[in-house]
């Protein structure tokens, strides 16, 4: 389930712009971006954040200003400049005893050297408030990442009732030609049967008995249809729990999908297999949902 929320706390002379998002994904994944000199406290945003949301691929960074116009966020770091400008002397006269050409060095070619611009660190009290503030105020910032959750969740859910309802529809329909069928069925088989007398001398009617008993049992699709009104009715009862039930709805989905597939496989009726087709168009729209989503609870705590 996709989520995003962000802010801006203030802690003392500093800013802390806040974000979190999230893409849907089966297990829980969090990746934490923060400043160097905020990175002691990683574990305790971890920990808190796992304890409030279970599942998805979340991303949190956390960016940090001084709001004071007067300081400067960075620092020439003077002793690594000259060491960097003296390595560049070597290599510049290493390179005319060669006669290699050297590009001319610009000043940002040695701001791209790490640690001649250097981050500026901050003050005991400092961290020790950043690390009080921020994790009083992170909850707030995670109550609105779950709502925006929420709501796609009950989009979602409702479109899945939907379709529950459509597919126990198709079912419906499929029970009312059930005896067009069998008249069906049976008007084939007799003119098979016919044309089989006629050809053979003889027929061996222990064996005939056999084969339509087995021509009977692979033509029914009572079980079928059973299954998968018990198993709409589970879903139904799932996609209104107050748990997560990611797994067993997606369990559920397969199993209707491949109980659509046997009755489409036993047909042998154009009315029935046109059914099928558009019920199994809509459980794979189902299924397809279900594996983006990966968990489907209660309104009151959806895809937390």
């Amino acid at each position: 389930m996709t989520g995003y929320a962000s802010d801006t706390i203030l802690v003392g002379n500093f800013s802390l712009d806040a974000e979190i998002k999230s893409v849907n994904s089966k297990s829980f994944d969090l990746k934490i971006y923060l400043p160097e000199y905020m990175t002691f406290m990683e574990n305790d945003i971890r920990q808190l954040v796992s304890k409030q949301i279970a599942r998805g691929s979340i991303v949190l960074k956390i960016k940090a200003k001084h709001n004071d116009e007067a300081s400067s966020n960075f620092t020439l770091n003077n002793e690594v400049l000259n060491t960097a400008i003296d390595e560049i002397k070597t290599i510049e006269q290493k390179c005319d005893g060669k006669n290699i050409q050297l590009s001319p060095f610009t000043v940002l070619d040695f701001f791209s050297v790490k640690g001649v611009w250097e981050e500026n660190k901050i003050s005991q009290t400092d961290t020790v408030e950043l690390k009080s503030v921020m994790l009083d105020k992170l909850p707030e910032l995670i109550k609105k990442f779950i709502e925006t959750r929420r709501i796609e969740g009950q989009g979602l859910q409702a479109i899945l009732v939907e379709k529950l309802s459509s597919i126990m529809e198709f079912i419906k329909e499929i029970d009312k030609i059930l005896p067009d069928r069998s008249r069906h069925l049976k008007k084939n088989f007799k003119t098979a049967l016919d044309k089989v007398i006629n050809e053979q001398n003889q027929v061996d009617e222990n064996r005939l008995e056999q084969e339509i008993a087995l021509l009977v049992i692979k033509q029914d699709i009572q079980e079928e249809l059973d299954r998968l009104k018990v198993h709409i009715v589970s879903m139904q009862d799932l996609v209104n729990s107050s748990k997560v039930v990611g797994k067993k709805l997606d369990f559920l989905s397969q199993e209707l999908n491949r109980e659509v597939n046997t009755i489409c496989s036993k047909s042998q009726y154009s009315d029935l297999t046109k059914l099928g087709i558009e019920m199994k168009t809509l459980v794979r729209s189902e299924e397809t949902r279900l594996n983006s989503s990966h968990q489907i609870i209660s309104y009151a705590v959806f895809c937390l």
